[in-house]
């Protein structure tokens, strides 16, 4: 499915997790940062720490501390810690085929090169973030979400006294099948004078292990998931503006 061609997206990311139970774990992820920064130099020569030297790698699980990029502004990027790897791109940069191109081409790599992927229990993830900007006629994200969203709230719920929201954060877990499907909606900015929306559609998958065509099989069903939902959750009106 294309990009549409007004969407509001901002952010997609490709995440994959696994414990770092032992010494020999934290071991291998020195070699893995060199050999995967290896195999994806010549299109991702950018090499950056994101983490201070002094920090050790056991104090760093599941937190990035090397990123490889195009150049200094080009997306996407990919992330890699001990027992993480992620790639991500921006909404100016983002196509789905393209950016599945990456994925696939990054876990053909990963499988190569790391030997123990396969017998890995691995938690896959896939997010997209959309901003939706207020208009002049909405007074609040009460109002936004009531009128563009479907989802319904009620702004009073004490009988005797008066009041309102002031401000919305909603979180909500889906179970489909086998995935946990996260949807936050949050009150926030893009830039400081920009009022708006901020919608995360999170698809997690189980901790398991994964051969290359499974993974590649539940990216495809998380992505479908993903897009059938941000349809589902937007009102037909607010929709064809983006289109």
């Amino acid at each position: 499915m294309s990009k549409l061609p007004n969407a509001p997206l901002v952010e997609v990311i490709f995440e994959l997790k696994w414990d770092i139970k032992m010494k020999s774990d934290l071991d291998d992820f020195q070699y893995l940062y060199g050999d995967l920064y290896a195999n994806l130099r010549e299109e991702f020569p950018i090499r950056e720490r994101l983490t201070p030297l002094e920090i050790p790698y056991d104090a760093l699980r599941n937190i990035p501390v090397f990123r490889f990029s195009k150049n200094e502004n080009k997306y996407p990027l990919i992330q890699i810690g001990p027992g993480i790897l992620s790639i991500n791109t921006l909404n100016n940069f983002y196509e789905w085929d393209h950016f599945r191109e990456n994925i696939h081409n990054l876990i053909n790599i990963l499988t190569n090169i790391y030997p123990k992927f396969q017998n890995l229990k691995i938690t896959p993830a896939l997010v997209y973030i959309d901003f939706l900007k207020f208009n002049s006629e909405n007074k609040s994200g009460y109002d936004f979400v009531n009128e563009n969203l479907n989802i319904s709230m009620n702004s009073n719920i004490l009988n005797d006294i008066k009041s309102e929201i002031s401000e919305i954060n909603i979180n909500a877990n889906y179970q489909v099948d086998s995935n946990v499907l996260s949807i936050r909606i949050n009150e926030g900015k893009v830039i400081p004078s920009i009022d708006g929306i901020v919608v995360q559609t999170k698809v997690n998958g189980i901790e398991d292990s994964y051969d290359i065509e499974t993974l590649k099989n539940w990216l495809e069903k998380a992505h479908l998931l993903s897009s059938k939902t941000f349809k589902s959750l937007i009102k037909e009106d607010l929709y064809k503006t983006f289109s």
